[in-house]
């Protein structure tokens, strides 16, 4: 072997270390500043959305904490679906279902006349698709959330029907409301 070549050898050697040397102590630094931080910075993520001028049966979508969120006023026949079609829902009293525990009543909100929940199915996380009453009374069902990927159909208080791939009904975010008509989305 030549000095040319054992000098290059050398010279790669010297350099793998001093990368390697980089990444333990850009790891290690990380982990101590992670350890140290004070737990006051963490930031509670609240968001304020305006539905006063929401009318029955609209629907409004927002982002919130990197998710979609879906926020639906209920109208009298949205309504009357739901109530019409328990007997057809995989879980109607929500006892497997991810939701505030002030929410856990049959139309699994505040108030009967408003629904929010992540706008997403619970199977394969696809989007949704809001099915109104009068549309889904052709296909022989209540109407409400229809996902994208495999059709999978919830009624509008978020709970999935009988056979369908998802077991889950819709997670519910925690959230209430304020008097002067906003809905305020916020961690817990």
């Amino acid at each position: 072997m030549t000095t040319e070549a054992s000098d290059v050898r050398v010279y790669y050697r010297v350099a793998l270390k001093l990368l390697a040397l980089l990444g333990i102590l850009a790891l290690a630094y990380t982990m101590i500043a992670g350890f140290f931080s004070e737990p006051q910075t963490r930031h509670v993520l609240t968001q304020s959305v305006d539905i006063s001028s929401l009318a029955p049966g609209e629907m409004l979508e927002v982002t919130w904490s990197g998710r979609p969120v879906v926020i639906l006023r209920r109208s009298e026949a949205m309504m009357a679906a739901d109530a019409a079609f328990v007997e057809s829902l995989y879980d109607p009293g929500s006892r497997f279902s991810r939701q505030p525990r002030d929410y856990r009543n049959p139309h699994r909100s505040a108030t009967a006349d408003l629904f929010v929940a992540f706008a997403v199915g619970t199977d394969l996380g696809c989007r949704l698709d809001l099915v109104p009453p009068e549309i889904a009374a052709e296909q022989g069902w209540g109407g409400g959330f229809i996902d994208r990927c495999r059709q999978g159909r919830y009624d509008f208080a978020g709970r999935v029907y009988n056979g369908q791939d998802a077991r889950r009904n819709l997670e519910v975010p925690d959230y209430r409301l304020h008097p002067d008509g906003r809905v305020i989305l916020e961690a817990r």
